[in-house]
């Protein structure tokens, strides 16, 4: 049941020894709050308010059309501060009524067992770095669900071993069976970003984690010892070639290079594999968001490698984003800095035009896009011609993946080579992948070794049963 949260204010004119005079502005703090006992707050729970002493956090949302304040005073919280803001004051002794609404993120919070204990915790930073190369289980202590910001709230997303992160949506047409994701994380707007696992004849028995099977048969075999590997793209000659959609070849600027006209071929297999091989498009309407999208972070990174100074167009030689993350000078760092913001530069701030080039929405994405954490609207491209993406390197860090680092014992390992869709540098274009030792790695984007596993994000309304575990899958309705 969605929670509803009934703030009462009462006197809190006298209570802080404010008068207050006409059209006058205040701002109280939690800690004014819960100083001066002004606060009775209630949870609906089966139709009914009970009653407790904790300030709304995080998942809450102002519901300004139902809450009411005395003496015509206008109320307005703000959930980063937990502090509210009181306009159009006239009279002291103002109470107010307030209703707090879960937001899309916390409704979907709300339907997930995420833990064995609903523990959330705050990450760290990646943990695993060894001499040796292999962080065997050195962060396996870090297991379960953590927190961190999207371009759109705080997201949840599962790391290190878990099992309880399966779900099963859609069918696969030709084999006839039920397709199996794996939740990567819930996005900050409440939707539910999901990864292919596989297929089962049973939506009760999950597929192995391990094998070709946890990527999509391509239609042409382009290794023997690689039957499921798909070309991220090929030729590997430009910048343009390490977009998930491409621009023009041998062009003078980075605009040109990466307008975002064509699929990569990874994308030309999941437009197919999507299409003629899946019911998903027949679901999509109802099920799958196209809004929230998927970061491929080309922001040129000078700082990554002295050797690599160009500005992303033609064969200029030249470091992206993503690799200054992950990378110094051709050495992995030991400390990694995942994002799971887009378009955001090294100090924080955001280039617009970035995130509106590399965040890939659509079709048919809002025209107005979808508001980010700062009510500000996140557009994106909308220039896919289906909803799906693939993981970001980012997102395997979060995951329990670390850069040069061996990693069997999370939830992303299956013993082979996937693409991400995260840009790398140019010569040889380059993006990274995930390893057959769970590691992160980069390489052209023409190799022959590294298979596709599609990622979609489902929309936050969604009705789902089940536990999520791989006897018990969640299952949308």
């Amino acid at each position: 049941m969605i929670k509803k949260i009934c703030l009462v204010l009462v006197g809190f004119g006298v209570t802080l020894g404010v008068m207050f005079v006409s059209s006058k502005t205040k701002t109280l703090n939690e800690k004014d709050i819960m100083a001066n006992n002004m606060m009775a707050l209630y949870i609906e729970k089966d139709g009914t308010y009970e009653k407790t002493n904790a300030i709304p956090k995080g998942d809450y949302v102002l519901n300004s059309s139902k809450s009411k304040c005395s003496n015509g005073a206008i109320p307005k919280w703000n959930s980063n501060t937990n502090s509210l803001k009181l306009s159009n004051l006239t009279k002291d002794n103002t109470s107010c009524y307030l209703y707090f609404n879960l937001t899309e993120s916390g409704k979907t919070l709300a339907k997930f067992n995420l833990t064995s204990n609903g523990e959330v915790k705050e990450f760290t930073g990646p943990s695993c770095y060894s001499s040796s190369g292999n962080c065997g289980n050195k962060n396996m202590n870090q297991n379960g669900v953590y927190e961190a910001e999207d371009d759109f709230g705080t997201s949840y997303y599962y790391r290190g071993t878990v099992n309880n992160n399966w779900l099963v949506f859609g069918q696969d047409t030709i084999n006839k069976q039920y397709i199996w994701w794996r939740i990567i994380r819930i996005n900050g707007n409440g939707t539910i970003r999901l990864i292919y696992a596989g297929t089962s004849s049973s939506n009760k028995t999950a597929p192995s984690t391990q094998g070709v099977d946890t990527m999509i048969t391509p239609r042409q075999t382009i290794s023997s010892s690689y039957p499921r590997a798909v070309y991220f793209n090929n030729p590997a000659d430009d910048n343009t070639y390490v977009g998930y959609r491409t621009g023009g070849t041998g062009k003078s600027s980075f605009a040109e290079t990466h307008t975002n006209a064509s699929n990569s071929t990874v994308l030309d297999e999941i437009v197919n594999w999507y299409t003629n091989n899946t019911n998903l498009g027949t679901l999509a309407d109802q099920f799958i968001d196209v809004d929230t999208g998927f970061c491929g972070d080309r922001q040129v990174d000078k700082t990554a490698d002295t050797s690599f100074q160009g500005d992303g167009y033609g064969t200029s030689y030249t470091g992206y984003a993503p690799l200054g993350r992950f990378i110094n000078n051709g050495s992995w760092k030991k400390t990694q800095t995942p994002t799971l913001k887009c378009g955001y530069k090294s100090d924080g701030s955001i280039d617009k035009t970035a995130q509106e080039r590399d965040l890939y929405t659509g079709p048919s994405a809002n025209e107005g896009g979808t508001k980010g954490s700062n009510g500000k609207i996140v557009k994106g491209n909308n220039t896919l011609p289906v909803p799906v993406g693939l993981i970001t390197s980012d997102e395997v860090v979060f995951a329990g993946g670390f850069g040069g680092m061996y990693n069997k014992g999370y939830w992303l390992y299956t013993n082979q080579y996937y693409w991400t869709m995260t840009p790398g540098r140019y010569p040889n274009a380059s993006v990274f992948y995930v390893t057959d030792s769970g590691n992160l790695g980069y390489g052209g984007v023409h190799v022959t070794n590294t298979g596709a596993r599609p990622v979609i994000n489902i929309k936050a309304n969604v009705e789902i049963t089940g536990t999520g575990i791989d006897t018990d899958p969640y299952v949308i309705e």
